[in-house]
């Protein structure tokens, strides 16, 4: 069966919430998650895509989209990116992340930007072989 691709809900609050423990490797709060989630899902410039095989959410991905002043352009930004392990090689990151692109572009944006993980070298090769360069080091301070 193909893999469906539909836009989540709060109703999907508890998949999106296992996609991202999944992708971060630890728990999170429930309730600060679920807010942080439903807070975003008003945002009108958060999309966030999720990927199902027999009705079941096995991936999704986030997208922002923005005007950074230093780029003086609007972005698509991938801000989650998550397959679950028994379902990657089935080209669902690959239809994602194209759905993602086609979002972007058809909101004006003229460009794409991701961060990932320095341990995540398997990510690292699939947006390499999107077509993805790396451009930048992130940093990051806890407040």
């Amino acid at each position: 069966m193909p893999c469906e691709l539909r836009r989540a809900t709060l109703d999907d609050t508890e998949a999106v919430y296992g996609l991202i423990c999944e992708l971060k490797q630890k728990d999170y709060d429930r309730q600060i998650f679920a807010a942080g989630f439903a807070a975003n899902l008003n945002n009108p410039n958060q999309h966030y895509q999720l990927a199902e095989l027999d009705g079941n959410v096995v991936g999704m991905i986030g997208l922002q989209i923005m005007f950074p002043l230093n780029l003086n352009c609007w972005i698509g930004e991938i801000q989650e990116l998550v397959i679950l392990p028994q379902v990657r090689g089935l080209n669902i990151g690959k239809k994602l992340l194209a759905w993602a692109e086609d979002e972007a572009r058809a909101q004006g944006a003229s460009l794409m930007e991701l961060s990932s993980g320095k341990v995540r070298t398997d990510a690292h090769r699939f947006y390499l072989r999107e077509g993805y360069l790396q451009s930048h080091f992130r940093f990051k301070k806890a407040l």
